[in-house]
């Protein structure tokens, strides 16, 4: 027993391309049948044609001896009944005998309900006449005559009519094979469709699951679809990679992980001792220092903070990095821009730059702290790379199917080329802050990441009456749009 192949595993196709040749094979059968069928159909129509019209030749022919044979009969009666030629006399009976043959032939050919009245009736004629014609008179002979001519007519009218019913049924009959032959094309075309359907879906569902394993990747979900994902062997493989990735990605995760806790712990601690090391030596508490001493102190007191800070955004960004969706909720959109100016009018103060708030929108349906860390990065590199006494605009506004927020200064210019690279982390390009804070380069990288988590996009675009412009473009979400 356990040598046995399971059948689903016999018919399980090795590669892609086998899976593709057979599923087209597949689908070529029923076609092959149909044109099979179609060309069936065909020959015994074609067949059953010629039959007819031969057998429809054949008794018109018949008709037309007879009544040539009745013209003979008649000629040859009255030509003796007039000379009384005893040589005439077997020349009668001859034809009469060929009619009698020629009668019996046409008559097997038609329904006998309808012809053996008329069949029996011309027999017992030619008879009759067969039997009498030399000694009949003239009157008799024409009595005679008449009633075989007649009933001659009416077996000529009744062959008419069996031609008739048979070119009818030969109709019929090629309107039931016609029928019975489009019935067939629809149901092998089904066939064939599903067939195809069926081929397809042999791929479709690999890949199907292949793409439910890279958005579980992309997610950073534990749990992935099972390694053999039950297609061909290029996709199997593909699966195996897929979960070698997963778990070099979770491993990468893990390192990043624990390399960050651990440097934000050891770093946090002889920062916290340096930080406050210098402000006991600004105070002097540990005895009087000359000005060059204080501005050493001042300059690892700066250098402190400045290290400091770089720590709480590597944080920020690492946490970011770990949020794996949005928590929306319904907030009014003018409060939560100026509680965002509010938390930067001191620095805008200090360096005379005047903001102008434009809002069309009352409101708002995303994520209160993605948001607002976006809105925090923006004025912040607005209010650093801005120039002195200038101007900011910070606006919101619905565009189509999008909300868009756009922060922009005016100022030095971001250079061309370089609108790109401003979204990724720890680029800082080559303007300088106006502000004694080094950049880390994470402020616009943080903002795009953001806007992915929102599902939008950031993006630097031109704005007449300003020198740099950051947009971003979210998701129209309303209330309605929460399911």
């Amino acid at each position: 027993m356990s040598g046995l192949v399971p059948v689903k595993e016999l018919f399980k196709p090795a590669s892609l391309r086998q899976l593709m040749l057979f599923g087209f094979a597949l689908a070529l059968v029923p076609l092959a049948v149909l044109l099979w069928q179609g060309s069936k159909s065909l020959n015994e129509l074609n067949q059953l044609a010629l039959t007819e019209a031969q057998n429809a030749v054949a008794t018109v022919r018949r008709a037309e001896n007879l009544k040539n044979r009745i013209t003979d009969i008649e000629r040859a009666v009255r030509q003796y009944n007039i000379l009384k030629t005893d040589s005439l006399k077997p020349l009668a009976d001859g034809h009469i005998v060929n009619y009698l043959d020629s009668l019996g032939r046409a008559c097997a050919d038609l329904p006998e309900q309808e012809t053996t009245e008329l069949c029996d009736t011309q027999s017992s004629l030619l008879h009759s006449l067969s039997e009498t014609f030399h000694e009949a008179s003239s009157e008799s002979l024409d009595t005679l005559f008449s009633k075989m001519w007649e009933n001659q007519s009416r077996l000529s009218t009744t062959i008419g009519l069996e031609l008739d019913t048979r070119l009818e049924q030969q109709q019929a009959r090629a309107t039931r094979q016609e029928q019975q032959l489009a019935i067939q094309t629809v149901l092998l075309v089904l066939l064939t469709l599903i067939l195809l359907i069926w081929a397809s879906g042999q791929v479709a569902a690999p890949v199907k699951r292949l793409d439910r394993m890279i958005r579980a990747i992309g997610q950073q979900k534990d749990t992935l679809a099972p390694e053999q994902i039950g297609g061909p062997r290029e996709l199997n493989d593909l699966g195996h990679r897929l979960h070698w990735l997963s778990g070099r990605l979770q491993q990468l995760e893990s390192l990043r992980v624990v390399l960050l806790r651990h440097a934000s712990h050891e770093l946090k601690t002889p920062l916290a001792s340096i930080r406050e090391g210098c402000s006991l030596l600004a105070e002097q508490l540990a005895g009087p220092m000359n000005d060059r001493q204080m501005e050493i102190v001042n300059l690892l007191n700066g250098s402190a903070e400045r290290l400091h800070q770089l720590t709480e955004q590597l944080l920020d960004y690492n946490r970011l990095l770990q949020q794996a969706s949005p928590e929306l909720s319904t907030v009014k959109a003018i409060p939560l821009l100026e509680q965002a100016l509010a938390e930067h009018r001191l620095a805008l103060q200090q360096r005379g730059q005047e903001v102008h708030l434009e809002c069309s929108i009352e409101e708002l349906h995303t994520d209160t702290r993605l948001f607002c860390r976006i809105l925090d990065n923006l004025l912040n590199n607005a209010q650093a790379y801005g120039s002195e006494n200038g101007q900011i605009w910070l606006s919101l506004y619905r565009s189509k199917s999008q909300v868009v927020l756009e922060v922009a200064n005016t100022g030095p210019a971001i250079p061309e080329g370089q609108e790109a690279l401003m979204f990724e982390p720890f680029q800082r390009g080559d303007l300088q802050r106006a502000d004694a804070v080094q950049g880390s380069g994470l402020g616009l990288s943080i903002v795009a990441d953001c806007a992915r988590l929102l599902q939008g996009q950031a993006g630097i675009v031109k704005r007449d009456n300003a020198d740099v412009c950051v947009q971003i473009r979210l998701p129209r979400l309303t209330d309605m749009d929460k399911k």
